[in-house]
């Protein structure tokens, strides 16, 4: 169990990857491993689009016409800069939730369980020997975004995962300090 705790606190972010990533069939492993996170309801709300290739600049466009709505007078030329934000990495999981009207199970619960097989698809990727990068910003939570991507009403991105090898050994990590993080509440 010692080194189960062990590799958890040694996750880190990745920012820069290279190929390769995984395949379909860790992809598959990855997932599923993900997709034992908490659950309240049992609604497996989580949703996983794979983005390789050519197909990366599906997300690119996202970022180019979020930049656009926030400056609508950007010169055509950067549109290229934008579109290469999305192959920071050889593949990006989209991790979205598919949120549902449930008497007993509210959406922010549906989210959370996505964000929590967010998390565990973080730690599955490690464990393959891939590095990643959960990247989000004002772009994941977009109408916009949603179209381009063809997502419905009720779909929410939780994330996008940058995926691949990591180009260089990443840094010791710095402890966290939990210091007035926690309070006791005991007898």
């Amino acid at each position: 169990m010692k080194e189960i705790i062990e590799f958890i606190r040694n996750r880190e972010s990745c920012p820069q990857l290279t190929a390769p990533a995984p395949n379909r069939e860790e992809w598959l492993e990855i997932l599923t491993a993900a997709s034992r996170a908490a659950d309240h309801g049992a609604l497996k709300p989580w949703r996983y689009r794979i983005y390789q290739g050519a197909q990366l600049d599906q997300i690119g466009e996202c970022y180019w016409q979020h930049a656009l709505t926030d400056v609508p007078d950007l010169d055509p030329c950067q549109r290229e800069n934008f579109i290469k934000k999305a192959h920071r990495a050889p593949a990006i999981l989209l991790v979205y939730a598919a949120t549902e009207e449930h008497s007993k199970v509210p959406e922010i619960e549906q989210i959370m369980a996505v964000a929590a097989a967010t998390q565990q698809a973080l730690l599955a990727i490690e464990a393959k020997g891939y590095g990643a990068m959960w990247r989000t910003g004002a772009v994941a939570h977009t109408d916009k975004t949603k179209v381009l991507l063809n997502l419905k009403s009720n779909e929410q991105i939780i994330g996008f995962v940058y995926v691949g090898t990591p180009k260089k050994t990443q840094k010791t990590i710095k402890e966290v300090d939990l210091e007035g993080r926690i309070e006791w509440f005991d007898s």
